[in-house]
């Protein structure tokens, strides 16, 4: 993962062909589906933000960070209906093409994300915890707006497949997210 992070980093870098770089900085606000049925029944599907920072030294091809985070559903879980809590958040690194067309510009991103999966239990006889990280894809399609030179809309749908096995039974907490969100460019 770690090699593929960095020829990725590498290649953009050295590619640049003296024409000006670009920044995009932003927010995305959205929805987030969690894949697994049964937790899906207990927790629900939920809100979720994503900042992110894209570089493009060329034009057609850049590189994306970002933070997802805001899923926290708390729900009464088990035959005793206890107290807990699910929260997912994750850093992802991605590769990003786009093709403007006129003031709109889809984009298609690939790459990976590292995730936090934490669920809090409250029990009377035993306190239950998960707290672990995991590697995983990202992808994602998106399109911006261009209100101007320097702001942008954005919408982006991206699937991040998680299955963890926290206990003895594999989870999914995966699924797709459907954002839309504000950015502002900086020519470098």
């Amino acid at each position: 993962m770690n090699k593929l992070a960095s020829g990725l980093l590498l290649v953009l870098f050295l590619a640049s062909s003296g024409r000006a770089a670009e920044v995009n900085l932003g927010v995305n606000l959205g929805y987030r589906q969690l894949k697994d049925p049964s937790l899906n029944e207990i927790y629900g599907s939920g809100v979720v933000y994503d900042l992110f920072a894209r570089y493009y030294p060329l034009e057609r091809y850049g590189i994306e960070l970002s933070y997802e985070g805001g899923y926290k559903k708390d729900a009464l879980i088990g035959l005793y209906q206890e107290d807990s809590t699910l929260t997912v958040t994750g850093i992802q690194l991605a590769g990003a093409f786009r093709y403007p067309v006129w003031k709109l510009v889809p984009y298609f991103k690939f790459g990976v994300g590292y995730f936090s999966y934490k669920q809090d239990i409250e029990s009377e006889f035993v306190r239950f915890k998960v707290d672990h990280n995991k590697w995983t894809t990202v992808v994602g399609l998106g399109m911006t707006l261009d209100i101007s030179r320097e702001i942008f809309l954005s919408t982006e749908v991206k699937y991040i497949p998680l299955e963890v096995q926290p206990f003895d039974i594999p989870v999914d907490l995966g699924g797709m997210r459907y954002l839309i969100g504000l950015g502002f460019r900086l020519f470098l």
